[in-house]
């Protein structure tokens, strides 16, 4: 089943697998719970006994640890794939190639050369694939984009209290640590916002004290090709009280906006008015279910695809690698070559 036949899908029930069912495989699955057009059919873990737990909680047909018989069952029609971020890659390829339809957690993978990889399989295989950031649906991130729809400058920051030295996210192969692990949500949605697509970045910061060795703090500066400027701060060195976790400012001519409390309170003041004060929710996880079904049922291409998690996934790591070199480091012109490599099949 691929987009050109829209028609059939709009009262189509979509069998849906999940490959790696631990918190994140959990949340999801309450979401598709919620969701008329989904029916929650097999679970995948390399540890039996955690899809047997969703199996019990959500129901289904069965629990298993055997990747063959999970992506080969021609029963199931959409795959969520909420594992270790070194696997995204193989598992997006496998399933692609296996006629199903993919939503991917984020990141896409931690390499162009895998976001690449999926991009060609997506190409190849006409199937939908839906890059899962979540927080690209916070209801008032689409309210400071109807205030300030061009924007002259952007600051995104997620600082995070110190994550656990031992944790699988801050694993330079399963992980890539906090910078890459969340700083790939912050990117996508400072592009967002911007409403460009980010010519270069220059960026300081480093591995400070996680064993390790990934990069834990780092301060980035972007330029976009729509003008706009966009300042990143991303890190675990602490929370920050006052702006919390999530942080984004987002200035234009008279005009600012503040989006504090995890994004969920937005202050808009324009020159010579008093300031406005919107609330919201931290509604994404089921806003991206949503989002993902209706592009299935629709035909429509993917919300968030596979090019966004590129880009996504390349801001974080031409910051790093900028870090090295002490220079600015090229964005758009790579996912430009990479893209038009897929499209004459190099």
């Amino acid at each position: 089943m691929t987009l050109s036949n829209s028609a059939e899908n709009k009262g189509k029930v979509f069998r849906t697998g999940i490959i790696g069912c631990g918190s994140l495989g959990r949340t999801h699955a309450k979401c598709i719970e919620q969701l008329e057009g989904m029916e929650l059919v097999a679970y995948c873990d390399v540890y039996q006994e955690s899809a047997r737990k969703l199996l019990e909680e959500f129901g289904g047909q069965y629990a298993t640890c055997d990747l063959d018989r999970f992506f080969n069952d021609p029963d199931i029609d959409v795959i969520y794939i909420t594992t270790m971020h070194d696997t995204h890659a193989d598992f997006c390829v496998r399933a692609l190639e296996s006629g199903k339809h993919v939503l991917v957690e984020k990141p896409l993978a931690m390499s162009v050369e895998d976001c690449v990889r999926i991009g060609e399989a997506v190409k190849k295989t006409g199937m939908t694939l839906f890059t899962a950031f979540k927080m690209r649906y916070y209801e008032l991130l689409w309210k400071a984009k109807e205030l300030i729809p061009s924007p002259i400058l952007v600051t995104m920051q997620m600082m995070d209290d110190r994550w656990g030295d031992g944790i699988w996210p801050n694993d330079p192969v399963k992980g890539g640590g906090n910078v890459i692990s969340q700083g790939c949500h912050s990117t996508d949605i400072l592009r967002f916002v911007a409403g460009g697509d980010p010519v270069e970045v220059y960026a300081a910061g480093g591995n400070y004290y996680q064993p390790t060795g990934v990069v834990d703090n780092l301060t980035a500066v972007y330029r976009f090709d729509s003008g706009t400027g966009g300042n990143l701060v991303q890190g675990d060195c602490g929370c920050p009280p006052l702006t919390s976790k999530f942080f984004m400012q987002v200035f234009a001519e008279g005009k600012s906006i503040t989006l504090s409390d995890r994004l969920t309170t937005l202050t808009y003041r324009e020159a010579g008015a008093e300031p406005q004060v919107f609330h919201g929710s931290e509604s994404g996880f089921l806003e991206e279910n949503k989002a993902f079904l209706r592009c299935l049922q629709e035909g429509k291409p993917a919300s968030i695809d596979h090019v966004d998690g590129l880009y996504a996934t390349l801001m974080v790591l031409q910051a790093i690698a900028s870090l090295k070199s002490g220079r600015p480091e090229p964005i758009k012109a790579i996912v430009e070559r990479s893209l038009s490599l897929q499209k004459e099949g190099v």
